[in-house]
């Protein structure tokens, strides 16, 4: 079966929730041509919960993905966004699903950023929220010449570092 009949099948509530889209290859590489198939998985709970699937399907080198809503989910999200049953909108959602494990907010939507960057990003805002330092009440670190933000009795360095846990990495 490919990703488009399987589409096709919960486009048709041909599935149910118990079941998973298992495909083969790159989770990147997924295709509406890519082998697949919608199936309920056992898991051995005494083997450190690998999966038990029928011997063709690991030959074919199916695994599971996705739940049966989630997938669900994905096509109904893509259909939104293209306005119509897309399969290749539809691909386009599962793909980023899969990779990311969150919804494009438009297709052709470009790779979220590094978690790295995101988090350096809400470093920065968290640091700039701060406001201004008051030069008349000084930081109550040792040491420390700063002036201490409003409602606070550190400067923005220090502040960060309290709530953060971790090393300030501005000086502004």
């Amino acid at each position: 079966m490919t990703l488009s009949e399987v589409i096709a099948n919960v486009r048709a509530d041909k599935g149910t929730n118990n079941q998973w889209l298992l495909i083969s290859g790159d989770e990147a590489d997924l295709s509406v041509g890519t082998d697949c198939e919608l199936a309920a998985v056992e898991v051995d709970e005494d083997n450190d919960l690998e999966e038990i699937l029928p011997v063709d399907f690991k030959e074919r080198g199916l695994y599971s993905t996705i739940e049966y809503q989630t997938l669900r989910d994905c096509i109904r999200w893509a259909d939104r966004l293209s306005g119509c049953a897309d399969d290749a909108a539809a691909c386009e959602v599962i793909r980023y699903y899969l990779r990311f494990d969150a919804w494009p907010d438009r297709l052709g939507a470009p790779d979220p950023p590094p978690q790295e960057e995101i988090f350096a990003r809400l470093d920065r805002e968290y640091y700039d929220s701060l406001g201004l330092e008051r030069p008349g009440t000084q930081c109550r670190r040792e040491g420390c010449a700063r002036g201490a933000v409003a409602f606070s009795a550190f400067c923005r360095i220090h502040q960060f570092e309290n709530v953060k846990k971790k090393p300030c990495p501005f000086e502004d």
